[in-house]
């Protein structure tokens, strides 16, 4: 829902006005939303990989070899929806196929335990925004600068029959679209580790609870250090007014969004990984009691059809909803579309239909039950 209304962004209640003419409300909303969404969803990418390949308990032997080709044929479905929506959106590099490759990337670590992917995390939750910064900073005509390379005008299907754009697209993929994937590996990191732990466990439950609680407040204590007494806010308001180099100030590094751009900010990711422990806890918690567990149907069942409704409204936006400025009304009928919609479905149906199409893709990788039984741990079904 978070990442639909960042895709609308609008600009009025019944009506669309001026980008300036904004709302307070709604530009709160928006400024609330911005990057925090689609990081929920990465930290979520993790957790998801983690159930499929065992969970608490890791797959092993013969089991861990299906686990891994069935992520793979998940990630090869996904680059091909991908496309598809890039296709009929008329979009380049939707979000989706980011994901397909942070899947592949995540294959060689499923072995690790918690505590190494915590420390991986935590590693490369700091060396990342640090590159990403130098770069661009100081590296804008480096060759691995995404600013160093030609814009390309293929886009959807296309690609698949010009071989000659596959480096350069991998490339955008990796260091290009606001150095969307450096962000994203510590969540990745954190989020695996997280699927990795008995989420079942009261006991758990409470420290990540704790945990989070301490990651929310420590970065947010970090970046308004770095504002007030570091003077990051000083330096940049007069970055901003062309009145210095157009350089962003270190102490920058340190501070959270807007301040700086969320792949740049070193509290971004602690930030967001204690803000996803505490709603996968909360969730968790609501669940379990039958009240919540029927009051929160609607969104659980809209989530079953998560890629199924993301799919959609890029294509609804871009060939239906014609040229932003959008209102919120756009938004309002979605979202409630969605949460009325789901139930009904999955009355009927087990998946969604581009959840389903991807359970098919994975079955392909389904192992027998006398390999799994020679392998040893059984990898948990998971459902979609």
């Amino acid at each position: 829902m978070g990442m639909v209304y960042m895709h609308v962004s609008p600009t009025g209640w019944l009506a669309p006005g001026g980008f300036a003419d904004k709302p307070a409300a709604l530009a709160w909303v928006e400024g609330m939303l911005s990057g925090r969404a689609m990081s929920l969803f990465v930290l979520l990418a993790g957790i998801s990989v983690a159930l499929m390949s065992g969970g608490a308990r890791p797959a092993t032997g013969a089991a861990l070899d299906a686990a891994r080709r069935r992520l793979a044929l998940r990630a090869g479905a996904l680059l091909v929806i991908s496309l598809v929506v890039d296709q009929l959106s008329g979009m380049s590099l939707s979000i989706l196929i980011y994901y397909a490759l942070w899947m592949l990337m995540l294959l060689p670590l499923l072995p690790l335990r918690p505590r190494a992917l915590l420390t991986a995390a935590a590693v490369s939750g700091v060396v990342l925004p640090v590159f990403s910064f130098v770069v661009l900073n100081f590296g804008r005509d480096w060759a691995i600068s995404p600013f160093n390379a030609a814009p390309s005008s293929v886009y959807g299907l296309q690609l698949l029959l010009r071989p000659a754009q596959w480096l350069p697209t991998l490339e955008e993929l990796f260091v290009g679209g606001g150095f969307q994937t450096p962000y994203a590996v510590p969540l990745l990191l954190a989020g695996l580790a997280l699927g990795r732990l008995d989420l079942r466990s009261a006991h758990v439950r409470s420290r990540l609870a704790i945990a989070g609680s301490g990651l929310v407040v420590a970065a947010w204590l970090v970046s308004r250090l770095a504002l007030g007494p570091l003077g990051a806010a000083d330096a940049l308001a007069q970055m901003m007014s062309g009145s210095g180099q157009l350089v962003q100030p270190w102490t920058s590094l340190l501070t959270l969004p807007p301040h700086q751009l969320y792949a740049l900010s070193l509290p971004m990711a602690p930030f967001m990984t204690g803000v996803g422990l505490l709603l996968v806890t909360g969730c968790l918690w609501l669940t379990e009691r039958p009240f919540w567990r029927v009051a929160c149907a609607p969104l659980a069942a809209s989530g079953r059809l998560a890629l199924t409704w993301y799919a959609a409204h890029l294509v609804f936006i871009e060939r239906v909803m014609g040229e932003p400025p959008y209102a919120f009304t756009w938004f309002a009928a979605m979202a409630a579309f969605a949460l009325a919609f789901s139930p009904l479905w999955l009355r009927r149906f087990q998946r969604g239909p581009l959840e389903a199409l991807m359970h098919r893709a994975t079955l392909i990788g389904k192992p027998s039950a006398r390999r799994l039984a020679r392998g040893g741990t059984a990898v948990r079904e998971a459902s979609d």
